[in-house]
């Protein structure tokens, strides 16, 4: 490999590359073979006609294209490897020279990772995030589960309330004339939850079963259907059935039945423990996302923007595959909660800033530090990945490639300074109110 460094100016660089005559030849060979089934010539049956006929007739450069496509990944890597240039973008190509016989040369732009100047990172002080679990909090996870264990019962002697599900028909109107997705013959809805647009619930309150009524209500400006934002509209109502929920005893049977405890006390301590257990592991989240905060900026480094854009990417994309497994599209789900594609990743925008700019200093630190992981503790987070999927040890080390190795040995080495961080911070005692 013949790499060159033309230029840098930040975290813009320009480099060229040369390969071989014999390189450019297997990309020829390639290109050669995707296309000989296309082409006809006189004389020549499709698939048979000589390269060196072909070149003649359409010119050598007929094949370049999808030689260069073919031979470039590799040559590339090879060239960023031996720059030791830590890319972050897609190169921009230029072909300086290509010829048969003599082979090719690249001029290539792209964007390195910044410089980072680190300060002050060991020693920080932050205050304590309490993690006290209070008694009010045990009886609210306590009444959560007696809500999910609660039975069903019909109501027949009153009118509907708040917390009832009520089993209706309905068909809505603006100015008389329905609208579509505007009406069903049974649906549940629960007073109170929010589900249908405001004014909705709280006047099917007070009406009892059988009964046929009409309601008015105004659909909000940002409603996600266009045709019926900021419109007054009417709602025709039979209520069908009225059903309420009855909540079981907070007892020693309640807590046998929804446990594996025989008294209340025990699966009181129980929960105590668990939320407590809950609440020290958000508090050390909190605590180090603060310590990231300061020692961030401490730092000194110019991000290029084409970083922040790529995280935006990956969380976008994450997010789609998520929704994806949930049985909906991104459009979809865009038009339920009013937003666009283009407004998610507005709301991304500084999320990305915070992570990319903690990563950056973070991998510096690993470095500054001289933070190594050993073969063996790399071996044995690739077991403890793959035990997660349900593989072998054995097995994920023979999957992984050498890249999957060097990306998740950085990521230890972040963990490593992450540590190296919280470790050596001041923790001190919240102010009182």
């Amino acid at each position: 490999m013949n790499a060159t460094l033309l230029s840098k100016e930040k975290t813009e660089v320009k480099f060229s590359f040369e390969v071989s005559a014999e390189v450019l030849e297997k990309g020829m060979a390639f290109s050669y073979n995707k296309h000989k089934n296309q082409i006809s010539i006189p004389g020549f049956r499709k698939g048979k006609v000589p390269r060196k006929l072909i070149e003649a007739q359409y010119g050598e450069s007929f094949f370049y294209e999808d030689a260069v496509n073919h031979i470039f990944p590799e040559e590339y890597m090879a060239a960023v490897k031996e720059l030791g240039l830590d890319v972050v973008s897609t190169p921009t190509l230029d072909v300086d020279y290509i010829e048969t016989g003599k082979g090719a040369k690249f001029l290539i732009d792209v964007t390195i990772k910044p410089e980072v100047k680190l300060g002050q990172y060991k020693g920080l002080s932050v205050e304590k995030v309490v993690s006290e679990v209070t008694e009010e909090e045990v009886l609210e996870e306590l009444k959560t589960v007696q809500a999910k264990n609660a039975r069903t019962v019909e109501v027949t002697d009153r009118a509907a309330e708040l917390g009832d599900v009520v089993k209706m028909s309905y068909e809505g109107s603006v100015d008389g004339v329905p609208f579509e997705g505007g009406q069903s013959d049974e649906h549940d809805l629960e007073l109170g939850s929010g589900m249908f647009i405001p004014g909705f619930e709280e006047q099917v309150v007070g009406h009892g079963l059988g009964e046929k009524f009409d309601i008015s209500v105004k659909f909000p400006e940002q409603y996600h259907s266009g045709d019926l934002a900021g419109k007054d509209a009417v709602f025709a109502i039979e209520i069908k059935g009225i059903t309420k929920k009855e909540l079981p005893e907070l007892d020693d049977a309640f807590a046998e039945d929804v446990s594996e405890f025989s008294t209340l006390d025990e699966y009181k301590a129980s929960i105590l423990e668990k939320l407590a257990k809950e609440k020290e592991e958000k508090a050390s989240q909190i605590q180090g996302d603060k310590l990231l905060d300061v020692a961030v900026a401490n730092c000194e480094m110019e991000v290029p923007q084409v970083m922040y854009d790529n995280k935006i990417d990956s969380m976008m994309k994450e997010f789609e595959e998520n929704i994806t497994r949930q049985g909906l599209s991104l459009d979809i789900y865009c038009q339920y909660m009013g937003t666009t594609p283009e407004e998610m990743r507005e709301n991304f925008k500084d999320t990305s800033v915070k992570s990319v700019d903690a990563r950056l200093m973070l991998e510096a630190i690993a470095k500054e530090e001289s933070l190594a992981i050993s073969q063996e503790e790399l071996e044995a987070e690739i077991c403890k990945y793959g035990e997660s999927y349900g593989i072998d040890g054995k097995t994920m080390l023979e999957m992984f490639r050498e890249e999957d190795k060097e990306a998740l040995e950085m990521d230890m080495l972040v963990r490593a300074a992450m540590k190296l961080i919280e470790e050596t911070a001041i923790f001190t005692e919240p102010k009182a109110e």
